[in-house]
């Protein structure tokens, strides 16, 4: 064996052992990224609004899962599906969606999804602001698409912005059974926690994902308050 090959075999086991591992902020950031996809987003605010205001003492639990699930199946599961399809089909390179270029058909299956959304929850005669929530995040959907066409935007931004606009919205109108002040402080932090993944794992930039928080803040806020 000559000394070039020796090298060679060296500098391959030193490559491999240096490899990069994934740190544990990096595996806690990932889980964030995940709990708190904006596909998620419409039914967490769901379970708040169901759960945590006037309908929890007028409405049935059994009623109350059965919405949850079909606005999970809505904005999730389809949605989620679709892009699984897609990313099958190579129209889309990441099924994380995380490249700018693949993110236009995914907004706009989003979109439709929030419009089924509002119409449903509106056909079994839910609260007002209910409704008006999926607009505001179909809204939201639209503006982060056209951004897009530009400029990154972060959807996970968007969601959690949403979220914190309804529950002020809740909270200011009188529609809840507590004190919100404990949730909507958990839900900004969780925002930041949120945020700072999406920063972690390089997905966005800090402009980014403020600017997707303001967003999604913005469209719920003016259509719930």
């Amino acid at each position: 064996m000559t000394e070039e090959e020796i090298y060679k075999i060296y500098e391959a086991k030193m490559s491999n052992e240096v490899a990069p591992r994934k740190s544990w902020i990096d595996i806690i950031a990932k889980i964030l990224s995940i709990a708190f996809t904006p596909l998620l987003a419409p039914t967490y605010g769901v379970i708040i609004s169901l759960n945590f205001t006037f309908i929890a003492l007028m409405s049935p639990l059994s009623t109350r899962i059965i919405v949850t699930l079909a606005i999970l199946a809505l904005t999730c599961i389809i949605p989620l599906s679709a892009i699984a399809l897609l990313f099958k089909l190579g129209k889309i390179s990441d099924p994380g969606v995380n490249q700018q270029k693949d993110r236009l058909v995914p907004y706009i299956i989003t979109i439709v999804s929030y419009v089924a959304s509002a119409i449903y929850l509106s056909n079994i005669h839910a609260p007002e602001w209910m409704p008006m929530f999926m607009i505001g995040g179909g809204l939201a959907a639209i503006a982060s698409a056209l951004i897009n066409l530009k400029w990154k935007i972060s959807a996970h931004g968007a969601g959690m912005g949403g979220l914190i606009a309804l529950i002020f919205s809740i909270w200011s109108n009188g529609y809840a059974t507590f004190d919100y002040m404990y949730l909507t402080c958990i839900v900004i932090l969780l925002t930041g926690l949120v945020g700072t993944s999406r920063l972690i794992l390089k997905c966005h930039t800090f402009e980014q994902v403020l600017a997707g928080t303001l967003n999604g803040f913005f469209w719920v806020f003016i259509l719930t308050i």
